[in-house]
């Protein structure tokens, strides 16, 4: 009988932890963020390219012939990142190249010899401090014979947080590095979002202290994006974790007991599935860098309904 309840208990959080999946907000966000290129600057054109040049002959009485070179099959990527900064270019998941932008954060990348099709290209930069951004894709198709550039590019700017456990009223230090002069969202997710802007200074570095009186205790998200002083638009940086009250991250996750009421149950389920496949150290049971299924059956252990 002991069993049989326990066995029913598992199918019945299974089934709630199901459906609040496909309801939950990361769920939904995943639609959301697939539209944030369509909000940054990119533009994707294609002409033909230069031609390659002819060789051509012909003397005394014999004739003669003209043997056109094959016009070159390439893609030119080109846009903003951060002063310096080294930008790796993938192609369909693979490194293809390592450039460095300039002193102004520009930065131009040829791919020749490419065949025509369809192609995921990539690029992530590390800026001065070592910080790296998140990868910025995107899919092209590739016409033969064709120069196909992609510009407007502006690469999510780097984040950084200078401590992530803090009192409440605690001012919370956020920096990271983007072009020289762009405007800075610094986007704080909360009950109520709320978002702070900043300038970054003519090296590109950017800060903010945001007082942390107005959040509520509690675990916590911030991200940032950029818009340089022409108009380019960034998406979003990565996200990154912190904490606000009298608990540290190590201390909130006793027993998957999230919200320290002494209880493990359906609360402490919502809180984990709203840090699903994000990361948050208080949430995070086995200490892997990821919230998952694994994290979800270390809750389970300690369920006390």
């Amino acid at each position: 009988m002991r069993q049989k309840l326990v066995d029913n208990k598992y199918k019945l959080l299974f089934i709630l932890f199901s459906g609040l999946i496909l309801f939950s907000p990361d769920f939904q966000s995943l639609q959301a963020d697939a539209t944030q290129l369509a909000s940054t600057s990119v533009t994707v054109t294609a002409a033909p390219s230069a031609g390659n040049g002819n060789t051509g002959g012909g003397g005394g009485g014999g004739g003669g012939g003209v043997t056109v070179l094959p016009e070159a099959t390439k893609v030119v990527i080109q846009g903003k990142a951060y002063p310096t900064a080294s930008i790796a270019v993938l192609k369909d998941g693979t490194v293809a190249t390592i450039i460095q932008a300039d002193s102004l954060a520009n930065f131009k990348v040829e791919l020749a010899n490419i065949t025509a099709g369809v192609w995921t290209f990539g690029l992530w930069a590390e800026d001065k401090a070592g910080r790296k951004s998140i990868t910025f894709s995107f899919t092209v198709t590739v016409v033969k014979d064709m120069t196909t550039t992609i510009a407007g590019i502006f690469l999510p700017p780097t984040i950084e947080l200078e401590k992530t456990n803090l009192a409440k009223g605690e001012s919370l230090k956020i920096l990271g590095q983007t072009a020289p002069q762009s405007e800075l969202s610094i986007h704080i997710e909360s009950a109520q979002e709320v978002v702070k802007t900043t300038k970054a200074g003519t090296d590109g570095n950017w800060n903010y202290l945001f007082n942390t009186n107005v959040l509520e205790e509690g675990a916590h998200t911030t991200r940032a994006k950029a818009e340089d002083p022409t108009g380019l638009l960034s998406s979003f940086s990565k996200t990154l974790s912190f904490y606000v009250g009298k608990y540290g991250t190590t201390e909130i996750s006793a027993k998957a007991d999230f919200n320290k009421d002494g209880k493990t149950n359906l609360i402490d389920f919502s809180m984990l599935l709203y840090w699903w496949e994000k990361y948050n150290p208080g949430v995070d049971q086995n200490r892997d860098g990821k919230i998952d299924l694994k994290d979800f059956s270390i809750l389970m252990y300690y369920w006390t309904g």
